[in-house]
């Protein structure tokens, strides 16, 4: 999935050039990297991309080993219960009806033979009509992931414990947090997935029946752009967790320990960054005077001075600067919002 704006990324994600496309850690893109880490594991034309018509002459550049036919382009951004649904019925239309997986284009994964394996646990355990999410073991008590809770032990497959899913718990405060990590039993909700497109059209239809209905139809109409675009558009704003997996029947989690991280904001390079005594990470030389704690990013010719701070994130682009406390890098989207409506869109 790669048709998001990345509006928590500002500035350095943009409307032209979010940020699955973009170099925030490593050589490649966040996209390139998704693609990359599959193979071998996957033969490259058995890789599909989803996203918006503004960024598929961007997913063809990066990717130019994909043959048109493996990009699908959604017809408006509609959140990840539609856009999978649209994946799985043009998957279905082409006699891919075997298992996939679902795989958000912007995340980082560091341990990627481990991700080999829980794939490969995965697939086994779609097999059986599961519905496969992901469950990262935590390493600290986060506030801004979903957690799921373990059930009942499903075996081991492909050597890999297995667990039904016995709920979908909302982003915690910070005491709730540190509660579910002292009690166990739960785990990040990655929002990767993995299930037979059979399994998930049906469940869609069992929780969601309007969108299902209108699946069918662009399934049956895909040559008429028009018409396809027409119903898609109808479709409401939801994601896959809220609209289909909180309600299914056969919902279940394979803990894994993946280096992963959904980069989901700027304090999320602190992981990434080197960081000097002090707690400053950052991609660029800094100079800082009584400073710590601090995130930064420039351009790696850029020289940023720090004096007298803590707990900030600096992020210095050609198109903007952005300052702002470590604890608030949420509120980024905010900013996005304020200047659209200002009618600033060159800095957008």
């Amino acid at each position: 999935m790669a048709g998001g704006q990345g509006t928590r990324f500002w500035p350095l994600s943009v409307e032209h050039m979010p940020k699955q496309f973009l170099r925030i850690v490593g050589e490649r893109s966040l996209l390139q990297e998704t693609v990359s880490r599959l193979q071998p594991l996957l033969n490259i034309e058995d890789i599909f991309v989803v996203s918006s018509q503004p960024y598929v002459a961007e997913v063809r550049k990066q990717l130019p080993e994909l043959e048109e036919q493996q990009i699908i382009v959604e017809p408006a951004a509609r959140n990840t219960a539609p856009c999978i649904g649209l994946a799985a019925v043009y998957l279905n239309r082409i006699g891919l009806d075997d298992s996939m997986v679902v795989l958000p284009a912007d995340h980082v994964i560091r341990d990627v033979r481990e991700f080999h394996g829980v794939l490969k646990s995965a697939e086994e355990l779609a097999g059986q009509d599961w519905l496969i999410t992901f469950g990262i073991q935590p390493t600290f008590p986060s506030t801004g992931y979903g957690y799921i809770k373990r059930g009942e032990d499903l075996g081991r497959f492909h050597g890999r414990r297995a667990y039904r899913v016995e709920r979908f718990l909302e982003k915690p405060g910070r005491v709730v947090a540190k509660q579910l990590l002292e009690v166990g039993g739960h785990y990040w909700n990655s929002g990767m997935f993995v299930w037979k497109t059979d399994s998930i059209l049906n469940e869609i239809g069992r929780t969601m029946p309007v969108l299902h209905a209108g699946l069918l139809e662009i399934q049956e109409a895909w040559e008429d752009r028009e018409r396809v675009s027409k119903v898609f558009s109808r479709f409401e704003k939801i994601s896959i967790d809220y609209g289909v997996m909180e309600r299914a029947e056969r919902v279940a989690t394979v803990p894994c320990s993946l280096g992963w991280s959904d980069v989901g904001n700027w304090n999320a390079l602190k992981e990434f960054f080197p960081m000097d005594p002090d707690g400053i990470s950052s991609n660029c030389v800094v100079e800082p005077i009584d400073s710590r704690d601090s995130v930064v990013f420039a351009d790696d010719s850029r020289l940023v001075a720090l004096i007298g701070i803590k707990d900030l994130v600096v992020v210095d682009t050609p198109n903007a600067l952005l300052v702002c406390p470590k604890d608030r890098t949420e509120d980024v989207k905010q900013i996005v919002d304020r200047l659209r409506k200002r009618g600033l869109d060159k800095h957008l």
